[in-house]
């Protein structure tokens, strides 16, 4: 019942194609130059791909991985399927597991387009469980140079991850065909089902966790870092001395303040400034969830993360990286640098200065519509001094004139007076 429970599983499940979340995608960031890694490797680029984390058909997706393997963001999230392929090695019987590309004429456990298919962390995993041979024989002959550099960044990173010492005692690279030639442990019949029981189980556990409401969202598209992740946990309860595996963390420098613009620039959500009660900030990092793409490093405008550092972890859980004290801005309240002059941050120096200039300009402008006032007023007085002056004049004229009339007109009287008596008197 098991096994068809799992083959009902697998149909139910069933994901032809990784899946994209565009939110995290490096060209959504301040960059100069386009990330094109998924469209120039995918074997159907042009079919697949308008443009980078854009889609326009998933039909000629014949679910390779290689575009998971080679984003640099991990916005590309593989389909459960490609999970449980990659991973499902690991529960086998056999101590090795081969892995090899199609061109390889040797038979392998792990067959792929491209051995750089299977991306680092899926190796790393592969590799916590097994001893891994890988079968480098077509390299030598193959042309396609975008696969050669993506397996050469994935094996580098790899020897980062183990250190030389453990990467050697865990991978074999074959050359040559009669490099680590494959075997396979004899089972018995009864090994046999007892195998098939745990796969189907396994395989059917799986699946159920990645079912809708299972499943956290900030988990999605973290399959493969979640997996090592879980792995490393446990090999460090297991072991007295636990192995050390090179991660890159972002870098802070002192310049940091704990503004928090490289928290709000992850979209992985790898990264947290938290606030402690003793009034002290820190950085916590998830390495897990951290896709070391350099986001944070660009959106620092103040150089307090320099670029990525390679740490070396005991697990990939969460890690505190810096400590500061923060300086809150005098207006606002938020982190500024430490050696700020006027204890302020930039926007409220902004607003200040804006503030002062719109202050200095409301104080011209009273100054000069007080002065167009007074102009005003003055011409008004001056009018009306024109007009009272005028009015004055045209008075005095009058008078003038009335008293030159008033003495022309008083003579002429006494000489008329003797004419109009003379008749009476001869009378």
């Amino acid at each position: 019942m098991s096994i068809f429970t799992r083959y009902a599983m697998d149909a139910l499940m069933k994901t032809s194609h990784p899946e994209i979340n565009r939110r995290q995608c490096w060209n959504l960031h301040p960059h100069r130059t386009p990330c094109t890694t998924c469209k120039d490797i995918c074997p159907y680029g042009d079919q697949i791909f308008t443009r980078p984390n854009l889609v326009k058909d998933w039909d000629p997706c014949t679910d390779c991985g290689l575009c998971v393997s080679a984003c640099r963001s991990g916005c590309i999230a593989p389909s459960p399927e490609q999970v449980q392929r990659d991973t499902t090695p690991a529960d086998n019987d056999n101590d090795t597991i081969w892995i090899g590309c199609e061109k390889s004429t040797r038979k392998n456990t792990i067959t792929r387009l491209c051995i750089s298919a299977l991306s680092w962390e899926a190796l790393a995993y592969l590799a916590l469980s097994k001893k891994i041979v890988l079968d480098l024989t077509p390299c030598g002959e193959c042309e396609n140079d975008l696969c050669a550099e993506q397996l050469r960044k994935e094996l580098t990173r790899l020897v980062e991850f183990f250190g030389p010492t453990v990467f050697e005692a865990r991978f074999t690279l074959a050359y040559e065909l009669e490099d680590a030639p494959y075997h396979v442990k004899e089972l018995s019949r009864r090994e046999m089902m007892e195998q098939l029981t745990e796969g189907s189980k396994s395989g059917t556990k799986k699946l159920l966790q990645k079912l809708p409401g299972l499943r956290d969202e900030e988990d999605a598209g973290m399959d493969f870092r979640l997996l090592l992740h879980q792995r490393t946990k446990q090999l460090k309860a297991a072991m007295e001395t636990p192995l050390r595996y090179g991660y890159y963390l972002p870098n802070v420098t002192d310049k940091c303040f704990g503004c928090g613009k490289c928290e709000k620039s992850c979209r992985a959500n790898a990264l947290k400034v938290e606030d402690l009660p003793d009034g002290q900030t820190r950085i916590v990092v998830t390495p897990w969830k951290c896709g070391e793409c350099g986001i944070c490093v660009a959106s620092c405008s103040n150089h307090g993360i320099d670029g990525m550092k390679l740490r070396q972890l005991t697990t990939l859980g969460p890690v505190s990286i810096y400590k500061c004290t923060k300086t809150l801005c005098a207006d606002c309240g938020k982190p500024i640098a430490p050696d700020s002059v006027d204890g302020i941050c930039s926007v409220c120096r902004i607003k200040r200065r804006t503030k002062k200039r719109q202050e200095e300009a409301a104080a011209r402008a009273k100054e000069r519509a007080a002065e167009r006032e007074a102009k005003r007023a003055a011409e008004e007085a001056a009018k009306t001094a024109a007009k009272e002056s005028a009015k004055a004049a045209a008075q005095e004229l009058a008078a003038e004139n009335a008293a030159a009339s008033a003495e022309t007109a008083v003579p002429a009287a006494p000489a008329a007076a003797p004419e109009a008596a003379a008749p009476t008197a001869s009378i």
